[in-house]
């Protein structure tokens, strides 16, 4: 009977599991800036104009463009779970009057906007379906399109996603332990009472 408790507690467990994260939208994945860091760089492939300077090649550029390649590090212990790690364009700031102007600017390519306007990517793992503890992430562009040419600060950027903890982890494991993994009644654990 114990036994059977414990698998439709797993069960339960993991449906609930199943069910919450797939309803989560990019306003609800946890920040997890800090231990995951964005590395970001000018793409040195796209040119002179390509940095943000408001002139190419000695003259005023028509409409400014920034191209900017970027990686995320895991610098935490735990997995990042693949599907749900994106990078949020969080503020790009006009150099001249320190206002935020990234609903002004045209982000290319973003794979869509957080409720308040700030254009998300997902971040490519390549065949890996989680970011491994310490590990880099596949690079990929972030592309700003400057019509009003201001000059502009290089954009902050925030990580989402979901951590799985050491708990998690282990569910995992017993989720797919199959029938040739089971402990013997000899192995099995005595429940603490």
């Amino acid at each position: 009977m114990l036994k059977f408790q414990r698998i439709l507690a797993l069960f339960v467990w993991i449906i609930t599991f199943c069910v919450v994260h797939a309803e989560i939208t990019a306003d609800e994945l946890p920040d997890l800036t800090g231990g995951v860091i964005p590395l970001l760089y000018s793409d040195p492939r796209a040119g002179f104009g390509a940095g943000g300077q408001l002139f190419s090649g000695g003259r005023l550029s028509s409409r400014g463009e920034a191209v900017y390649l970027v990686r995320v590090k895991n610098q935490s212990g735990d997995p990042i779970e693949g599907d749900s790690l994106i990078v949020v364009v969080h503020r790009i700031q006009e150099a001249a009057r320190l206002r935020d102007v990234t609903t002004e600017l045209e982000v290319v390519d973003s794979d869509g906007n957080t409720s308040e306007g700030k254009p998300y990517f997902r971040v490519p793992l390549g065949d890996k379906s989680e970011l491994e503890p310490y590990g880099e992430s596949e690079e990929f562009t972030i592309e700003i399109r400057n019509p009003n040419l201001l000059r502009l600060y290089p954009p902050v950027l925030r990580v989402r996603g979901v951590r799985r903890t050491p708990s998690q982890a282990f569910q995992d494991t017993l989720q797919h332990a199959g029938p040739k993994d089971e402990l013997s009644p000899e192995e099995e654990p005595v429940p603490i009472e």
